[in-house]
């Protein structure tokens, strides 16, 4: 298996495993005598993403008395927005909103940071832990952070409604269904059916979702690679360069599983030096993609330019 300059590895036609396996090879190559630095970056996200929401659920507990057993029972574990939505206080409501606007405003421009120091360690270079906050030293480098940010959760969110709502109410409704006492045996079957059919098709959907949202995975990766580019502009390219990839992108990803089904093996301990690993993984395989449509979009323009106006044009 060949590998090509810059750390780009083979094409896909070569096989997707060996693709795979050459992306994560480059992965460790550029992560070795870097595992701890990368450690450590890992572990100041994830205690500030913890540390985040460890003040969201203290605040909740503080402005929204509930009964001693409450905190302990699964109720309290739900999504937040789930249990304000369905029933519960105005406070809960402004205590999320509140943590959501913190969340976007100091979490997303760090993990986009964190994307960044591995940009960095692909390209070869040593990254410093200030490449965590590369998005928090100018003013335009935080506004480009956080509209990217607002921006991806936004078209996510359609996304996902556009996707999964027909599913998800097919299945909400069979399974209330299921719930009434007096249902008659020809609905129980009927609703039963549902059931099975509904998580089939939500899973199914889900699928074609997680591939389809993939469109928006190498925007960050551009913003990290350029201060000049416009989020819109990095939206745009992303959607273009990951066209026919898509679902080579979701695969991809999918084939980190086995390694995070380790982490509750070891209490957690191994997450901070799995997520390097995916991260760096990552990083090479959006460089790839980056670096191949754009070879071949000089390509393109080449051969536009000789049919057009013949060789002699490019002399």
């Amino acid at each position: 298996m060949c590998t090509r300059p810059f750390g780009i590895p083979a094409e896909v036609g070569d096989g997707p495993m060996s693709f795979y396996g050459s992306i994560k090879k480059n992965a460790k190559s550029a992560l070795k005598g870097r595992r701890g630095a990368g450690v450590l970056a890992t572990l100041f996200v994830v205690c500030a993403g913890a540390l985040l929401t460890a003040l969201e659920f203290a605040f909740l507990r503080v402005a929204t008395p509930q009964p001693s057993d409450y905190w302990q029972s699964g109720e309290a574990g739900q999504a937040y927005f789930l249990r304000v939505f369905f029933g519960h206080s105005p406070g809960e409501l402004v205590i999320t909103c509140m943590a959501m606007v913190f969340y976007m405003a100091l979490l997303a421009p760090l993990l986009l940071g964190w994307k960044r120091w591995h940009y960095v360690l692909v390209q070869g270079e040593r990254p410093g832990f200030r490449e965590l906050f590369h998005f928090f030293e100018s003013g335009r480098r935080y506004a480009r952070a956080a509209w990217h940010n607002l921006q991806v959760a936004v078209r996510c969110l359609g996304w996902g409604i556009v996707f999964l709502s027909l599913p998800a109410g097919l299945l909400s409704i069979c399974v209330r269904f299921l719930s009434i006492d007096t249902i008659t045996r020809t609905t129980r079957v009927v609703a039963s059916a549902g059931v099975l059919v509904g998580a089939g098709l939500l899973m199914m959907m889900a699928i074609l979702y997680a591939v389809y949202i993939g469109k928006y995975a190498l925007s960050g990766y551009l913003l990290c690679e350029s201060d000049t580019i416009t989020v819109n502009r990095a939206l745009r390219d992303s959607a273009r360069y990951t066209t026919g990839y898509r679902g080579v992108k979701f695969l991809f990803t999918l084939s980190f599983a086995g390694w995070y089904l380790l982490v509750p093996l070891t209490f957690f301990v191994a997450l901070f030096f799995v997520l390097p690993y995916h991260m760096a993984g990552e990083t090479v395989f959006a460089r790839y993609l980056v670096e191949l449509k754009r070879s071949e979009g000089e390509q393109a323009t080449h051969e536009q330019i000789t049919q057009e106006f013949g060789s002699a044009a490019l002399g």
